[in-house]
């Protein structure tokens, strides 16, 4: 190869090495974590206006109704939501993830054992049997598509440390929480979680959402 030849080769690999590290930048920056399908049930001891807003409003990605510097609800006792006359069963939105779980804690789920594992863990964590099905149609596919998974339950502590939710008038009692799921290839051991359960008192305000790995 002479001095010409080496130098254009040598040129050539820098191009291709620089472009290699722009695509593998841009494809993390892309694949962010999404916190998808948040739902948020708020249950009043009487009708009321209620005020829901976010400390990191900037986080979140798509909402419904449209979050416009907050949501100003009207809510019954049952839980229905009116915004601007419209009904909604709960308020919606996607948010980027910022709590990146290493899953030193959690569980093993294989997709024969979803159903009765997501039925058991919600049970204990305090959804009820309607919030729990929307829980479990949403994420059940997930883990079956999966066929083996972890999962880590993010509750209320670690939500609110990420993205606190404000609301007016202040809820007595308050449930966040996100599933994350990892794809894994084989059996894995791993440490169990402890799972607190929740309470309801009073005016009570429920989350659910999870993260894809």
């Amino acid at each position: 190869m002479n001095v010409k030849k080496r130098k254009l080769w040598i040129i050539l690999n820098i191009v291709l090495f620089v472009i290699l590290v722009f695509v593998v930048l841009y494809a993390v920056a892309v694949t962010e974590p999404i916190i998808d399908k948040p739902v948020l049930y708020l249950y009043p001891d009487s009708d009321v206006k209620v005020s829901v807003n976010f400390e990191h409003p900037e986080y979140i990605k798509t909402s419904y109704p449209k979050y416009d510097n907050g949501w100003e609800v009207d809510v019954k006792t049952n839980g229905d939501i009116y915004y601007n006359g419209r009904y909604y069963y709960a308020l919606y939105w996607d948010e980027i993830s910022q709590n990146k779980v290493d899953f030193d804690t959690g569980f093993y789920v294989e997709a024969n054992e979803a159903i009765d594992f997501l039925e058991e863990k919600l049970d204990i964590i305090g959804l009820t049997e309607r919030e729990a099905n929307e829980f479990i149609m949403y994420w059940l596919p997930v883990l079956e598509d999966n066929e083996k998974s972890l999962v880590y339950f993010e509750l209320t502590e670690e939500r609110e440390n990420y993205n606190k939710l404000i609301i007016t008038p202040e809820p007595d009692s308050m449930l966040r929480v996100a599933i994350h799921i990892k794809k894994v290839n084989k059996k894995t051991d791993i440490k169990a979680q402890e799972l607190s359960t929740f309470e309801r008192n009073g005016f009570t305000v429920v989350e659910w959402g999870g993260v894809r790995y």
